[in-house]
């Protein structure tokens, strides 16, 4: 095995084999929608909902992320002044986030991208990750504000009681809640986040969220049923 950025380039991982006249047609059609409304410049990422994450087989998961960024960065090539390149990474339930940072490196560095796209739950709905404002996720805040490199939050699939549709919106409301909770922006004071979908619920429900706030700094006897009265 390559140590450095190629270093998920290893022998045993299967990688997809895509003709480039193929990808010249998928890009043709994108190119013409584009134009057709008008459109100057569109980012590319892998596609969320078919990322594998969750409890597959780790060299499933790194090669669907290798082969999708792969991808990308050969449609950018056709067409280099219309399309540029988010990141897919390969993460599973439990796995150290450290173990991405290879390919996040190889995103950036060798394929030009402008970021990458994180999963706020790796294990698709299982129940099995820890929410955004958790230690779990510190290495890879520290990596990203050390490296300049923007994270965009945005949920995948999902095994449990939601459709993935629901997932993303859930997902997306507890990363923000939770890194909100926490000392992340102390620890970290610089981090380029966005999350999709508008933050999930977050926007339609902040007045909960400030109320939550609020009264967590009120003591118990501020909020008797005597002091209201008084005031």
């Amino acid at each position: 095995m390559k140590d450095g950025p190629r270093a998920f380039r290893r022998e045993g991982i299967y990688h997809a084999k895509i003709q480039e006249a193929e990808l010249e047609k998928s890009a043709a059609q994108n190119v013409q929608i584009m134009d057709s409304v008008g459109t100057d410049l569109q980012i590319l990422s892998p596609r969320p909902l078919m990322m594998l994450h969750g409890e597959n087989r780790w060299d499933d998961v790194v090669s669907c992320a290798l082969d999708n960024n792969d991808l990308i960065a050969r449609t950018i090539k056709l067409h280099p002044k219309l399309f540029r390149g988010v990141g897919g990474l390969p993460q599973a339930t439990g796995v150290p986030l450290e173990k991405m940072f290879d390919e996040i490196k190889r995103c950036i560095n060798d394929l030009g991208f402008l970021g990458v796209l994180i999963n706020p739950d790796p294990s698709d709905g299982a129940g099995k990750s820890p929410p955004m404002g958790d230690p779990y996720w510190y290495p890879l805040y520290e990596f990203l504000c050390e490296h300049d490199i923007p994270g965009h939050i945005h949920s995948c699939a999902c095994c449990g009681r939601e459709t993935y549709n629901e997932h993303f919106i859930t997902e997306e409301s507890l990363a923000i809640s939770s890194i909100s909770r926490s000392d992340v922006f102390k620890r970290f004071p610089q981090p380029k986040l966005l999350v999709s979908h508008s933050g999930g619920s977050i926007p339609y429900q902040v007045g909960r969220w400030r109320s939550n706030r609020q009264s967590e700094s009120v003591t118990i006897t501020e909020w008797s049923p005597r002091n209201r009265a008084k005031a």
